[in-house]
């Protein structure tokens, strides 16, 4: 087969589709394998600005290329027509061809055009390309370790972050608290504390002005208290209670305290505990109560207790583990899943915004399981969630109404086949 990559005069050429070109050309490509490589392009997706239908379009054309085509001197070279990638997206074909044409740009795949603009592949006796126009994905094996690299700074950018935004909540809370202690310091404080917060830098350069804030702050604070008036002068005067004789065993019979049961010998001695359990209110079901509540104002607390009353930490483990996979994490811990929302959230293209407006409606725990359950489902069935983002604010709005069933959908994905009804 020939190692000569042309793209079509029709087309017009970027610097990012000639640069993708080159790559396709090259001799020296590595081996690598294709779950590998699918797996790396989506946790990579985020780094490239890939979202949505064109992150839906490069499922669909890593589904279709062939394992062995990833290894040796074979080309990874998918061949389908733009109309049928716009049935299976359900888009248009001008979507699909713009979405094909990102994926070019960023340097993960190369045009690989036939004279007429038609895709077709023709293999040998032993199942090797022999001729083959379509879509090459021979930059991503060329990219694999950059592109590896650049996960890892990604994450520990996002870590950075996290890390950062949690050091800003921690000390602007702690300034808070001195303030309230040295009420004669506090306006100076918070002056200072006002103009950390309204500086226009970053997560990471805000966390650094309030660390170098408390510090002085709580320097200055521990001069106050060294210099604090301790004279006994306003004290009140107490009576000292120095008497240590101890009351008599007789004496203390006489003053001991006796129950009232005791006390009226023609009382039952069981009506106290019948009170008791009849003053003890009944438990509701969960579903009468589901259905009492509803149409009703419910904060955060009540719809997360609801969704998280029957799932736990160790089934999200073992029902999402390509989610884990994909962001780099481990879901040992409700903290752990929390602290991964950022992540995930932009793995399945959802704003900030819609992140924002779903930790404030179920809840930052709940809202993260869900998450981590859509990104689980659009990795396994791409065809079945088409907008990632879309879905996870269904769920929420169902949750909200008391008719989503979380566990159900973690256990079908722990099992391998899951419902789709929370939609």
């Amino acid at each position: 087969m020939t190692e000569i990559t042309s793209v079509a005069s029709f087309r017009r050429v970027t610097p990012g589709i000639v640069a993708s070109a080159r790559l396709a050309m090259a001799n020296d490509v590595p081996d690598t394998t294709k779950g590998e490589i699918s797996l790396l392009l989506k946790r990579a997706a985020p780094v490239l600005g890939i979202d949505g239908t064109t992150y839906h379009v490069m499922d669909i054309l890593l589904g279709l290329s062939r394992a062995d085509d990833w290894k040796g001197a074979a080309r990874p070279i998918v061949a389908i027509s733009n109309a049928k990638l716009a049935e299976y997206t359900m888009r248009s074909e001008r979507t699909v061809i713009r979405c094909i044409r990102r994926l070019v740009e960023v340097g993960i795949a190369a045009y690989r055009d036939s004279s007429t603009g038609r895709r077709f592949v023709y293999r040998d006796n032993q199942g090797d390309i022999a001729v083959g126009f379509g879509i090459d994905f021979t930059p991503s094996r060329v990219r694999v370790s950059e592109l590896k690299m650049a996960v890892e700074q990604y994450h520990m950018k996002i870590n950075r972050e996290l890390a950062a935004k949690r050091d800003v909540s921690r000390l602007s809370r702690a300034i808070t608290d001195l303030c309230k202690a040295f009420p004669e310091a506090s306006a100076g404080w918070e002056a200072q504390s006002r103009d950390v917060q309204a500086a226009g830098v970053s997560v990471e350069d805000r966390a650094e002005a309030y660390r170098v804030l408390h510090a002085s702050i709580v320097e200055e604070s521990t001069r106050h208290a060294e210099f604090h008036n301790l004279s006994p002068e306003h004290d009140i005067d107490v009576i000292p209670y120095i008497n240590t004789t101890h009351e008599s065993h007789l004496g203390s019979m006489k003053h001991r305290t006796r129950s009232r049961e005791r006390e009226d010998p023609t009382q039952n001695s069981g009506t106290a505990a019948e009170e008791a359990f009849e003053k003890k209110p009944a438990a509701k079901p969960r579903a009468s109560q589901a259905v009492a509540e509803a149409g009703t104002d419910r904060n955060t607390d009540t719809v997360q207790g609801e969704v998280l009353a029957s799932v736990s930490i160790g089934l999200l483990q073992l029902a999402c583990p390509e989610a884990q996979a994909m962001i780099g994490a481990k879901f040992d811990s409700w903290s752990a899943l929390g602290r991964s929302g950022e992540m995930l959230r932009r793995m399945i293209g959802l704003s900030e915004a819609g992140w924002a407006d779903g930790c404030n409606k179920v809840g930052l725990y709940a809202a993260s399981a869900i998450l981590t359950t859509v990104l689980e489902k659009s990795i396994r069935d791409p065809d079945q969630i088409s907008k990632p983002a879309g879905y996870f604010r269904a769920m929420v709005d169902r949750a909200i109404d008391g008719k989503l069933n979380l566990e159900r959908s973690l256990f079908g994905l722990a099992e391998g086949v899951y419902p789709s009804t929370e939609k």
